[in-house]
């Protein structure tokens, strides 16, 4: 079962079809449980859609010079992204609306298009692209590669949890009145952090998901609704926790960018229909 969270959060309208994806047995049902397969359906010059579990939101993306002519490929529309032609908006169940921006990334020594929501930031697997329609899974925890900004992040983080006086365990994921006190929970401070040292929010950017990828190593089927802020706040964690927390995973950063420079490293694998033949994951933890 998905937690919750995910449902609540990553709910999106359900499109009829899953076109090319499920001529190569690719289906919700047979992806690992932290991917999840989006299809949009050409709509008024753009394309519009979902996925067909997670019913609630609407994701778009919409082309200012229009759709690129036919036939309509994956390459024609990761140029138009290339060259910033496609925007795109998260329509919530409320009737709140949040923008999406596109991009093109090389994570992988490929060109990929990468989508950033306020959800995190996700690039496209699986992409197939037809003329009516675009198909293309996007894994819930995907974490880019580590950078040494994301060791920055962690280290600043760190640095405002220092001293147990500038620490507090009653987190709500509301920051300001961390800041106006100078008084901090795990999750304020890298958020806080993240932005001084990318100049952008990514909720799953990497100095982020390492933290709470080691808390679910820590505490192996915690349950916790959201893993940075209910772990602060648990009544066991103490503030030399949340140091050797942010210690670890600093090394582990390091570990991550020597692996990727060093001579012979492989790239980060694409996902491919063999992947659905595993044996399903559960999430590495929660939002």
């Amino acid at each position: 079962m998905k937690p919750v969270a995910l449902l609540t959060c990553l709910a999106v309208a359900m499109s009829p079809a899953f076109g090319s994806l499920l001529a190569q047995g690719i289906s919700q049902d047979t992806l690992p449980e932290n991917h999840i397969l989006f299809t949009l359906s050409r709509v008024n010059g753009g394309f519009q859609g979902g996925n067909q579990y997670l019913p609630g939101f609407m994701l778009s993306m919409d082309f200012r010079h229009g759709i690129p002519a036919a036939p309509l490929d994956l390459p024609s529309i990761t140029e138009a992204v290339r060259l910033g032609e496609v925007t795109g908006v998260l329509n919530y169940p409320t009737g709140a609306t949040t923008p999406v921006a596109y991009d093109v990334v090389r994570h992988r020594g490929t060109d990929d298009i990468y989508m950033k929501t306020t959800l995190g930031y996700f690039l496209w697997e699986s992409a197939v692209v037809r003329d009516d329609e675009v198909n293309f899974v996007i894994d819930w925890w995907y974490t880019p590669p580590a950078r040494r900004v994301d060791l920055a992040a962690v280290d600043m983080a760190e640095r405002l949890l220092a001293d147990s006086l500038n620490w507090h365990k009653h987190d709500d994921r509301e920051c300001e009145d961390d800041r106006a006190n100078d008084r901090w929970s795990l999750f304020c401070a890298l958020k806080l952090a993240s932005l001084e040292t990318m100049g952008e929010y990514n909720h799953h950017n990497t100095a982020m998901n390492t933290v709470r990828f080691i808390i679910d190593e820590l505490v192996p089927n915690h349950g916790f609704e959201h893993t940075l802020m209910d772990y602060n706040n648990s009544e066991s964690t103490t503030h030399q926790d949340i140091l050797q927390l942010l210690a670890n995973s600093k090394e582990r950063i390091h570990r991550a960018m020597a692996a990727r420079e060093s001579p012979g490293a492989s790239l980060q694998p694409d996902f491919c229909a063999v992947d659905v033949l595993q044996e399903s994951t559960a999430f590495g933890g929660t939002l």
